[in-house]
């Protein structure tokens, strides 16, 4: 057992040693307290827009990951999806990193493309995490999905250079590591202790004479008729216990010493020659005992060492005395006889045998192997269960993203922004400002009415007052591609008898957001919930009243016909669409009754493309426009030309012979409900603007 316990010693020594060491670089050269491993400072450059990760570089998540950078140019750090920035670099020329190797080596692809300037990153909002301004770094905790981090000049010029630096922030990391290397102590102590360790030597006191051993097999016992005694038999003791085998019987030994008796009577002499005498004289006589000489008895065989049971050693520690025999006496004959033994009562214990596996000291070595084993065995699972935890999971979301198109705060953020910049294009009538918040139909009828504005009011004291969208409730579909859109249903401040109900897109990643479509509904009209819209599939399309594309066309050949138009039953006309019906009857009345109008005619048209989002409740709110052009056909012979009003802001004083045109386009809202329902097609809301007046 002593070869094992040094073998397993300096196994455990030597494993508590590497622990102890891996344990103290890794805390106090690798982590540090602040849990973070970090590259060495490693130089990019790129001759393009932007050095991008790939999203193959951060396939695990939940760490921090920590990104700084320097370089001569203020820079922008940012981690977008995978989808943003890959729509946001679309197309430029930038440089990839696609392979990482430990501490900082990275393999890198270069893209070829445009290297005009970019938005500014710092403009855009769906960055998940970007530097501050004037700060070059970034802190950002992973999460699952494919993302990409993103090193740039902050004013998306070409030509970036930076020094770079990637960190992971595990947590707890640094307490691990100590952790590691306290127990690599505890490890390398328990094994130089099984080493170093000695068996305790345990002094004996002999509580018997020694005795000398005889070496004779045999030894013969002589009786001598004389009793003599010798002083060295006197001293000399009289039994001898062998250590190795006090239980092995001998045919000499025990001998047990007879109890001395009473001096026998002396034996007759030998009769001698009478003699006379005058007469006998009696003396005295005086008897001298003779004392029985003591047997020797033969030494016991010695045995070969075994363990030794209990009983054994205590019946090795006990005197038994053993008679042993005189000295032979070789100078006067003597017949050699052997004492007969005598049975003693001797305390005996029983006798036990113990095998080797449940001998003490044998018991002592297990239960300290097992011990250690114990302790080991602990220690390993907590480092397994510690290194288990440490090791992030693998992403599991591998596929091509889809995230909401925008969060709420983002949201709110563009509404606001909106505010102020269309009050301050109002306020000028400044259609380029309106571009940077407007997109198409919204901005076709903004700067149509900017023109009109400008023309019937050079001095600017009609522009519209300011106003904005009070408490915006928003609606995010999920997206997997650009372009983008929300939903937003809003008050208005200064029509506080209507909502505003619009569209915002945004067309690609650089590309800020835009108005697109916008509609003011009377309060009294009943709007579906914006919350939980969805984009609609082809599954949902089929579940419709109508596709939006025919009720599109539908609802234009409502319009020219009229409120008698036999596509009238599919709609359920909101107040303004009723208005706008009644106004064109009139006008055409109005207009044909002119001498040198011949005949008037009004017909719409589907625009663009028809935007579907599909409610909770499985109805569909689309929002569509529609062209119209009011059409006066001059007599022959007779001239026509714009005079007033709105239309003279597009031809003014211009003769015509044919024709007189005015071209509106209009911005419908409607609800499409589901054929399980049978309701008929609600409009929401229909608002026009004269966008061009003309003839021919």
């Amino acid at each position: 057992m002593r070869f094992a316990r040094i073998t397993l010693g300096l196994l455990l020594a030597l494993s508590g040693l590497l622990a102890a060491i891996a344990g103290a670089v890794a805390a106090f050269w690798l982590v540090g307290p602040d849990n973070t491993i970090s590259t060495p400072r490693r130089e990019l450059a790129s001759t393009g827009l932007a050095v991008v990760t790939a999203p193959s570089l951060l396939d695990r998540h939940g760490p921090t990951l920590r990104v700084s950078a320097s370089g001569d140019k203020p820079l922008f750090i940012g981690v977008g999806q995978d989808l943003d920035v890959r729509d946001y670099l679309s197309g430029t020329a930038h440089t990839r990193l696609i392979q990482f190797d430990p501490p900082a080596t990275f393999g890198t692809q270069e893209l070829r493309g445009d290297t005009k300037k970019l938005t500014p990153p710092g403009q855009l909002d769906w960055w998940v995490a970007q530097s501050a301004p004037g700060s070059q770094a970034v802190s950002w905790p992973i999460q699952d999905g494919l993302y990409d981090v993103v090193v740039m000049n902050a004013d998306g010029t070409p030509a970036v250079g930076a020094q770079v630096t990637f960190g992971i922030e595990v947590h707890r990391l640094f307490g691990i590591c100590l952790l590691v290397l306290g127990a690599g102590v505890v490890v390398l102590a328990l094994g130089l202790a099984l080493v170093l360790r000695r068996r305790p030597v345990v002094k004996e006191i002999a509580d018997t004479t020694e005795i000398p051993v005889i070496t004779n097999t045999r030894i013969p016992v002589l009786v001598t008729t004389a009793p003599v005694q010798r002083e060295e038999e006197e001293n000399a003791p009289a039994y001898r216990v062998s250590p190795f085998a006090p239980d092995r019987v001998s045919p000499f030994a025990p001998l047990a010493a007879k109890e001395e008796q009473p001096a026998a009577d002396p034996a007759p002499a030998t009769p001698a020659a009478a003699q006379v005498s005058p007469a006998p004289v009696t003396a005295p006589v005086r008897q001298v005992p003779v004392r029985p000489a003591p047997v020797r008895p033969a030494a016991a065989v010695p045995a070969a060492p075994m363990f030794m049971s209990a009983a054994a050693v205590a019946r090795a520690k006990s005197p038994a005395l053993i008679g042993a025999s005189a000295s032979q006496r070789y100078d006067e004959p003597a017949q050699t006889t052997y004492a007969e033994p005598v049975e003693e009562p001797v305390d005996t214990v029983a006798e036990e045998t113990v095998p080797l596996a449940a001998s003490p000291e044998f018991v002592k070595s297990d239960e300290a192997v097992r011990r250690t084993a114990a302790l080991l065995a602990s220690g390993a699972m907590l480092l397994t269960a510690t290194s288990c935890g440490l090791m992030p999971p693998k992403n599991t979301m591998t596929a091509a993203d889809s995230r909401p198109a925008v969060t709420l705060a983002d949201a709110q953020a563009v509404v606001q922004r909106y505010n102020q910049l269309n009050n301050q294009a109002n306020k000028t009538r400044d259609g380029k400002l309106s571009e940077t918040i407007e997109g198409n139909p919204t901005l076709a009828q903004t700067q149509a009415g900017f023109l009109i504005g400008r023309k019937l009011d050079a001095a600017g004291k009609d522009v519209s007052k300011p106003f904005s969208y009070t408490d915006p409730e928003i609606g995010a579909p999920q997206f997997a591609s650009y372009p983008m859109r929300f939903v937003v249903s809003s008050g208005v401040s200064n029509a506080p008898g209507n909502r505003q109900l619009g569209v915002w897109q945004r067309e690609n990643a650089g590309s800020p957001w835009l108005l697109t479509h916008s509609v003011y509904p009377p309060k009294a009209v009943e709007l579906p919930s914006v919350d939980g819209l969805r984009t609609a599939n082809a599954d949902d399309l089929s579940k419709l009243q109508g596709r939006p594309e025919a009720v599109t066309k539908d609802l234009a050949a409502y319009l020219t016909g009229g409120k008698n138009a036999p596509q009238s039953k599919l709609f359920t006309p909101s107040p303004s669409l009723t208005n706008m019906l009644d106004l064109r009857a009139k006008s055409k009345a109005t207009d044909t009754a002119e001498p040198y109008i011949a005949d008037v005619t009004d017909a719409f048209a589907p625009s663009g493309v028809p935007l579907t989002f599909i409610t909770e409740s499985g109805d569909a709110l689309v929002f569509l426009s529609l062209t119209e052009r009011y059409l006066q056909r001059v007599e022959p012979g007779s001239n026509a030309y714009w005079t007033s009003g709105e239309a003279t802001a597009f031809s003014s004083m211009v003769k015509y012979t044919q024709t007189l045109h005015q071209d509106y386009l209009h911005q419908v809202a409607v609800v499409i409900p589901a054929k399980s329902t049978g309701d008929a097609v609600q409009v929401l809301s229909i608002d026009p603007q004269l966008v061009g007046a003309g003839g021919a």
